[in-house]
C-alpha cells in the first residue's frame, strides 16, 4: 500500500447508501477530513424551505440508525442543501 493512502472505512459508503435511500433524489457526497474522520454533503430538494435544525436532525437520525454509535462519533459533519442553495456560476 502506497503511504499516505487511506481505507475508506464501511462506515462511510453504509451512511450514504442509508441516506440516499432515505432521501430519494439525493446527491450525497464525502472527503476524508484526517484518518478515519469523513465530511458529508447532502443536496436534497425536499430541503427546499426547511429550518437547518430539522434538517440536521432528520440527517443525524437517519445517520444513527444505519452506523453504530462508534462509526458515527467519526463523521465530522454532515452539510446539508437543497439545490437552490448551491452557488451558481
Amino acid at each position: 500500500m502506497a503511504k499516505g493512502t487511506v481505507i475508506e472505512p464501511a462506515y462511510v459508503s453504509q451512511l450514504e447508501t442509508a441516506l440516499q435511500r432515505e432521501m430519494t433524489g439525493a446527491q450525497v457526497s464525502h472527503e476524508c477530513v484526517r484518518r478515519d474522520r469523513y465530511r458529508f454533503v447532502l443536496v436534497w430538494d425536499g430541503f427546499e424551505n426547511m429550518p437547518h435544525p430539522e434538517r440536521q436532525k432528520k440527517v443525524w437520525d437517519i445517520g444513527s440508525a444505519a452506523s453504530e454509535k462508534q462509526d458515527i462519533t467519526n463523521v465530522a459533519m454532515i452539510i446539508t442543501l437543497a439545490p437552490t442553495e448551491l452557488p451558481t456560476e
